[in-house]
């Protein structure tokens, strides 16, 4: 059927009725002759001729036939494949067997360019995770164990360089441990044994098995374990009061240590724990038993001491004070716990001392984040928290080499040091009634991090000359500020006109460029959408494609004609560009433009 309207399309039916007509036309012709003249030589020749003339006619045909079937379709299918290949997203045009097959090449070559873009986007995907991101990560073939791939973090971590990783498998720097534990042990390439924990994810990619897996430093966990399990061991092997008890309703005793009759007389083995217990303290012991019993053996719970001392009435009938620890195990469907009690008495006493001085340091911590110091007026000295130590990267106040005002230099930046000293001095004169200030402290690596300092005496200055403060870190609020003012810069000295818009294409700023070239100010535009440039020059096609190519690809740039203010319709090169978040949505669409002189 298509080749037949073909046929009819091209006309060769309509000339082929021609030829025929001219054909009838001769043999009428040569038939008159034959029964009018006698002179056979003319009938020959007559008819000689008419054979030529059709023959010429049919020649005449099938080149017209072949350049407008073939030579001219294909010239037009070449010349759409090379703007295709410049990139000039045109209609696929020619005759319609050429108009598919023109189609079909469009088909594939925007199929393609989506295929580019997504390939790029997962490349630059897999860079950002494994070249820029903080996390550690190895790609472990399953089948040998061989290192595939290492993250930028990862080869810092194991101190090999890529290549060395790349040429050894997981067993390599794996090393076997009998004793059960949570933890992996990894050696690294100077020797170093260091505990981590494998967050291991199965990965199939073209039928060969793998493994994604995250590696984290869980050295200073394992050392609290150990910690945890020596002074467990030490607990145990001291005179400690042990109890063992059921835990239901009543909290009957089935298991005494020797030492336990200065709580429980001897001859009672089996006893209620509860009519003991503070009757203050038995709600809280209990959430916390109940907590304890829950998260046993966990990795939520790595402790045996309870948060808090509780009191037990002694055989005097006096209430003391008790630090516990405490295990748990399920016998026959009862839950069984053993207590270790501590004597606590003169550490609580010590305690209520703190808590009141402890309080007025509260009362006076003016920030958040708890990164304190102490300044001594008199002496000029510096006393810093750990936080704080450890916020700047020291590992103690000794390598951080800071303890009065002539050291400040290795913490605080330069050009901030007399704001700081000069702040500090107003307040020790009486001037200002707290010291604040925006300051650049320095880390131990040579990095500069924005803090704010609040700070106060801890009563006043003629009782005390002891200052306490805080620092906190205000490196966003700062880097907001300055991001802030390199866009304000970027819109006033840019020539092109800029239009910023929400994700919902409400107009949120534009630049003076901008009100120069359409005539409309930033009250007239602010709150509306772009449509008001709109110069119905192009149809909805035209706007599908814009958005669709901005949603796959991020943007759109191309020739528009807008409308200014005053109705003229203008020619504009235009740009358009989708900003988004880390978790890839658009927050807001950026325009930019200029005008095309015709």
């Amino acid at each position: 059927m298509r080749q037949g309207r073909v046929f009819l399309a091209s006309g060769l039916l309509k000339r082929a009725v021609i030829i025929l007509a001219i054909f009838i036309f001769m043999s009428i012709f040569s038939l008159y002759f034959i029964f009018t003249k006698d002179n056979v030589d003319n009938i020959i020749y007559l008819g000689f001729s008419t054979l030529n003339i059709i023959l010429l006619a049919l020649l005449i045909e099938i080149f017209l036939y072949i350049k407008n079937n073939l030579i001219v379709p294909i010239s037009h299918t070449k010349n759409f494949i090379d703007k295709l290949a410049a990139k000039e997203i045109i209609d696929p045009v020619s005759n319609l067997d050429f108009y598919h097959i023109n189609k079909n090449i469009y088909e594939f070559f925007t199929s393609w360019v989506c295929s580019q873009n997504s390939l790029k986007y997962y490349m630059e995907y897999y860079s950002l995770l494994f070249d820029k991101s903080d996390i550690k990560i190895l790609f472990i073939d399953a089948k040998d164990g061989s290192i595939m791939d290492a993250s930028r973090r990862a080869v810092e971590f194991y101190g090999y360089s890529k290549g060395e990783l790349l040429t050894m498998s997981i067993f390599d720097i794996r090393m076997q441990d009998n004793h059960k534990s949570q933890y992996q042990k990894h050696r690294l390439s100077n020797g170093e044994i260091k505990f981590v924990e494998v967050i291991s994810t199965p990965v199939s990619l073209y039928f060969n098995d793998s493994y994604f897996m995250i590696i984290l430093d869980a050295s200073k966990a394992q050392e609290r374990i150990q910690s945890l399990n020596n002074e467990i061991s030490m607990i145990e092997n001291n005179p400690a009061i042990v109890i063992k008890f059921i835990y239901s309703d009543k909290w009957l005793t089935t298991q005494l240590s020797s030492n336990a009759d200065l709580l429980i007389k001897n001859e009672n083995q089996e006893i209620d724990l509860k009519t003991i217990c503070h009757s203050d303290d038995i709600e809280f012991l209990s959430l916390e038993l109940d907590r304890k019993i829950k998260l046993e053996n966990s990795i939520y719970d790595m402790k045996k001491e309870l948060d808090r001392s509780y009191r037990f009435r002694l055989i005097s009938g006096e209430y003391s004070w008790f630090r516990l620890f405490v295990s748990s195990k399920n016998i026959n469907g009862q839950i069984e716990i053993t207590m270790f009690l501590f004597d606590n008495n003169e550490q609580e006493i010590l305690k209520e001392i703190l808590t009141g001085k402890l309080k007025r340091y509260e009362s006076r911590i003016l920030s958040s984040n708890l990164l304190g110091f102490e300044y001594f007026a008199q002496s000029g000295a510096f006393k810093f928290s750990i936080d704080f130590i450890e916020f700047l990267g020291y590992k103690n106040s000794f390598d951080m080499g800071v303890s009065s005002i002539e050291d400040i230099y290795k913490i605080v930046y330069r050009d901030d040091i007399d704001i700081l000293i000069e702040e500090l001095d107003r307040y020790v004169d009486g001037i200002s009634r707290l010291i604040e200030c925006d300051i650049r402290l320095l880390r131990k690596d040579g990095s500069q991090i924005y803090t704010r300092i609040k700070a106060k005496a801890l009563d006043t200055l003629n009782d005390s000359d002891e200052i306490i403060g805080t620092a906190t870190d205000v490196s966003d609020h700062q880097n907001y500020v300055v991001q802030r003012a390199l866009t304000d810069a970027i819109m006033l000295s840019s020539i092109n006109g800029i239009m910023i818009c929400d994700a919902s294409g409400n107009i949120l700023d534009i630049n003076d460029s901008f009100s120069q070239i359409t005539g409309y100010s930033k009250e007239e535009v602010i709150g509306k959408k772009p449509q008001i440039l709109r110069s119905d020059r192009h149809d909805n096609v035209f706007y599908a494609k814009m958005w669709s190519d901005i949603k796959h690809f991020g943007s759109w740039s191309g020739k528009i004609y807008n409308k200014n203010r005053a109705g003229q319709i203008y020619l504009e090169h235009l740009v358009i560009t989708a900003v988004k978040d880390e978790h890839d949505i658009i927050q807001r669409y950026i325009a930019s433009f200029y005008k095309i002189m015709e």
